[in-house]
């Protein structure tokens, strides 16, 4: 009978024990983050690959600076990797006013023809252009112009135009780069100049992005030849990077997650470098003064280093702007005060351009008006935000196929620079590096996964997903102790039912 007892009470022990490990075991996997991974193609001969990551890795990484990135080679080994432009020199801004010509329509009254009007010029022994001929007109007069920027050095920003005092309306036009006045390629899509009186106030709009384009010449064609802006000079910001930068990348249309009296809130993508933003307004005919403030879900603490904007052109333009006003909650960052509109004006609209932004990861924008909010229109407008990818070197360590992994959920453990496989500095991964000259690098892409199912998506201009993940339920890591102590409890209470009974069963056989 003792040889009994021993042996159930082993029993009920290993069972117990047991259901304890499965526990533990449950609610460790339910913390733990899984991986997941993404093929890597080269191209070069390396041994160093530069990498733009697309937007829509914001919407898998656990972490908004994305300290859980891992790239790892065909053995699963982690290869060496540092960030780009983190530690390069700072960028030098050149502000120009530029040579330009009004030219000619050509005989059939437009400005697109085989015989270029733009072929009358001589290129001078320092790269500048002098009249070969003389095809110039006054400028009401002409249909296209030329804008000399070779005395430029580095990507063009903007281009900043002056027209005659007494112009007004709406002027239309496309930009065309090239460097030897035959050879022309697009500069974005179609642009507009504007000087609008409108509900008392003078509305202009005369510096046009260039997106950092190369060239040593423009070429101002109006889209309506017989309603082009007289042209009184032109300048142009450009700036000098020592790394190259990967154009801007946009997020489809926001709708605000909430508006008050005065402002609405706008929830972006986690971990997204804000750069550039669109506001879309509803209606026809509006017009309304606006704050553009950034949100954080905590406060910065006070000791931050002093943050250095991202966008150039925000740096551009803000660098001798006024002192921002002061923030009307915690946590808000006031970024600029501009007009925003949407007007009609004669077969088209003048829509507010794309404001510069700081390039810093905000939770939301808040859009504050300097009335009620119904200013903007009976439907909120929406925006979109545009942000430069992150770009990575790696050194292609190892056998391939490589690869791209991260976390899916946060982990204590990953800490900036402090677990096995981050980030290096790039003078650790790149002996004898220089922050004033450019990385030699072969190129890399990287293939996502489809975004996360529990996420809100928005969709990038190139068509990538943008989504914004559902955050971990904080009550279910206490829902799965909780569930294990009822298991706990319940075993133990099967064990005391079970042992009082082998004691029963005992006296009675005594």
């Amino acid at each position: 009978m003792k040889q009994g007892v021993k042996a159930l009470r082993r029993t009920v022990c290993v069972r117990l024990a047991a259901v304890v490990a499965v526990g533990w075991l449950g609610v460790a996997g339910a913390q733990r983050p899984t991986t997941a991974t993404a093929p890597i193609a080269l191209q070069g001969n390396g041994p160093y690959y530069r990498l733009a990551l697309p937007l829509g890795i914001y919407a898998h990484a656990a972490y908004g600076d994305l300290r859980d990135l891992r790239v790892r080679n065909a053995a699963g080994n982690a290869v060496p990797y540092a960030w780009l432009r983190n530690e390069a020199a700072e960028p030098q801004f050149t502000s120009k006013e530029v040579p330009i010509f009004a030219l000619p329509a050509t005989a059939s009254g437009t400005a697109d023809s085989a015989e270029d009007a733009s072929l009358g010029f001589r290129v001078r022994p320092d790269g500048s252009l002098a009249l070969a001929r003389n095809p110039a007109r006054k400028p009401a007069e002409a249909a296209q112009w030329l804008i000399d920027a070779s005395q430029l050095k580095g990507g063009l920003l903007q281009a900043r135009f002056d027209v005659a005092p007494a112009a007004r309306g709406l002027f239309a036009f496309r930009l065309e780069a090239s460097d030897d006045l035959r050879h022309w390629r697009p500069v974005g899509g179609e642009e507009q100049l504007v000087r609008l009186a409108h509900g008392g106030q003078t509305i202009e709009r005369l510096a046009v992005d260039l997106g950092g384009v190369h060239a040593r010449f423009l070429r101002l064609r109006w889209s309506d030849p017989q309603n082009g802006a007289p042209l009184t000079g032109v300048a142009i910001d450009s700036v000098q990077e020592v790394e190259p930068v990967a154009p801007l990348q946009w997020t489809s249309a926001l709708k605000p997650e909430r508006c008050g009296t005065d402002h609405c809130d706008y929830a972006l993508p986690r971990g997204l470098p804000v750069e550039s933003l669109r506001v879309d307004l509803a209606d026809v005919n509006t017009l309304a003064q606006v704050g553009v403030s950034g949100l954080f879900t905590a406060t910065p603490a006070a000791a931050e280093p002093v943050f250095v904007p991202r966008n150039p052109l925000y740096a551009l333009r803000h660098q001798q702007r006024r002192p921002a006003p002061a923030a009307s909650s915690p946590g808000e960052v006031p970024l600029l005060d501009t007009v925003v509109y949407r007007l009609a004006q004669g077969a088209g609209e003048a829509r507010s351009p794309l404001l510069a932004l700081d390039g810093r990861s905000y939770s939301h924008l808040r859009l504050r008006t300097a009335g009620p909010v119904s200013v903007l229109g009976p439907t909120p407008p929406t925006i979109a935000v545009g942000a430069t990818p992150r770009t990575l070197v790696l050194l292609a360590q190892g056998a391939a196929p490589f690869s791209l992994s991260w976390n899916t959920a946060p982990e204590k453990q990953v800490v900036q620079g402090g677990a096995p496989g981050a980030a290096l500095p790039l003078a650790t991964l790149l002996p004898g590096y220089s922050p004033s000259k450019p990385v030699t690098a072969g190129e890399a892409s990287v293939t996502l996964p489809p975004a996360p199912v529990a996420a809100v998506e928005a969709v990038v201009a190139a068509a990538a997903q943008l989504p914004v993940p559902v955050q971990p339920d904080p009550f279910r890591k206490w829902w799965l102790w909780g569930a294990l102590g009822v298991g706990l409890l319940l075993l133990a209470g099967m064990a005391w039912s079970l042992f009082a009974s082998l004691r029963k069963d005992r006296a009675l056989a005594d």
